[in-house]
């Protein structure tokens, strides 16, 4: 988010001063191609190259200060990058960045659960049906890692989670009825919480325009900081930020929400599913 907030900030001046990409990178005895790396937050930028830029834009002394303490702070190692399993699952890192950064997601797919709502036991009998054979000191690893995560919701200033569940992410035992009753529980405790709210879409409701997407959306306590969706799966992983890109998938996960069962309405439905597997 640094990254992202330094490039934005630096696409401005340069824009607001006239400068072309290849100006810049003559400036700078550097590519084309490296500028808009910067620009787009997608590389670390020595603060150096910050104070050469921002002579050149003519920035102000205050506006050169807080560029370099953006500059600086974008070098700081993330919590999770002490977790080697991170790495091993594309775009996991550049969403935990995110997620970190967050002051709300919002969020939509089908099974399974989203990991900020998952029970251990759940997370557990998901891992271990996982195509990858994990060792024990990897599977505790990223046990850790989503109950990380997870303390984002408590707090005095709580990360704020919209999540719409498809009805198959609840009807699907995963681990079993026990382990899957108990996860169901945890939902309905959870969205009494003021900063968490769960509607469910259920099956009725047929199709919509978010059928075979799971999308994160993210949002910022800076608004100058755009809204960034990410789209993706256990192999694919996908982070658009640019208004045209999002626009559409913000337009259909409103739609969504309007044909999801209001919040109350989740809470029962998920306890009557709860109530169907202990009675199996």
């Amino acid at each position: 988010m640094h990254r992202r907030r330094l490039g934005s900030e630096l696409r401005r001046l340069r824009e607001s001063a006239g400068r072309t990409h290849r100006e810049v990178a003559a400036h700078l005895d550097c590519s084309q191609g490296k500028i808009s790396q910067i620009e787009l937050g997608r590389v670390p930028v020595r603060t150096s190259d910050v104070r050469l830029m921002a002579e050149f834009y003519g920035a102000s002394t205050e506006q050169l200060a807080s560029l370099v303490d953006l500059a600086q702070d974008s070098k700081q190692r993330g919590w999770w990058q002490q977790y080697p399993s991170t790495a091993q699952r594309p775009g996991l890192q550049t969403y935990l960045g995110l997620e970190t950064s967050a002051k709300a997601v919002s969020c939509y797919g089908a099974d399974p659960l989203p990991e900020l709502l998952q029970t251990a036991d759940y997370s557990r009998a998901l891992l271990t049906t996982d195509a990858h054979e994990h060792t024990p000191e990897e599977l505790q690893e990223r046990l850790t890692v989503i109950s990380t995560r997870q303390q984002r919701l408590l707090g005095e200033q709580p990360l704020e989670l919209w999540a719409v569940l498809d009805e198959s992410a609840l009807r699907r035992a995963v681990g079993g009825p026990g382990v899957m009753r108990q996860q169901l529980e945890h939902l309905v405790l959870l969205g009494y919480r003021r900063n968490v709210t769960i509607q469910v879409l259920p099956f009725r409701v047929g199709g919509h325009p978010l059928m075979g997407d799971r999308i994160a959306v993210f949002s910022f306590p800076d608004e100058a900081d755009p809204q960034v969706v990410h789209l993706g799966d256990s192999a694919n992983s996908r982070f658009l930020d640019k208004a045209a890109d999002t626009a559409d998938y913000l337009k259909a996960f409103e739609q969504v929400c309007t044909r999801a069962l209001n919040p109350k309405d989740s809470s029962a439905f998920i306890s009557a599913i709860a109530d169907e597997s202990a009675a199996a």
